[in-house]
């Protein structure tokens, strides 16, 4: 019998469906868990499909030449995995508090 795939690649058991990691944040829980809801972050095969993540990941698998010299078991699933951080990080901006956001202003170039 064939194993099943784990992780975050296409045919995620049940047991490996878990919930989207924020990491660690500022928010109270309260609104951790109304971000949670919002952007479905309980419901990772929810998130996948609203963000087309399967799709995106189909044709952003292919291997870079330094990627194919060391090698991955699974360039679709290793795709997948950074498309899905990508998307929560873009949805949730505070799900990376380590991450600084630098804005400037027109008048901060000159």
């Amino acid at each position: 019998m064939k194993e099943p795939v784990i992780g975050y690649a296409r045919g995620v058991t049940p047991r490996n469906d878990e919930p989207l990691d924020l990491g660690a944040t500022e928010m109270s829980p309260a609104e951790e868990n109304r971000v949670r809801a919002e952007h479905d972050l309980d419901r990772p095969r929810v998130f996948d499909e609203r963000n087309a993540v399967d799709d995106r990941a189909e044709t952003r698998s292919t291997l870079l030449p330094e990627e194919e010299h060391a090698g991955s078991a699974d360039p679709e699933a290793q795709a997948r995995e950074v498309l899905r951080d990508s998307d929560l990080r873009t949805e949730v901006p505070e799900s990376a508090p380590d991450t600084m956001i630098e804005r400037r202003r027109p008048e901060d170039t000159a």
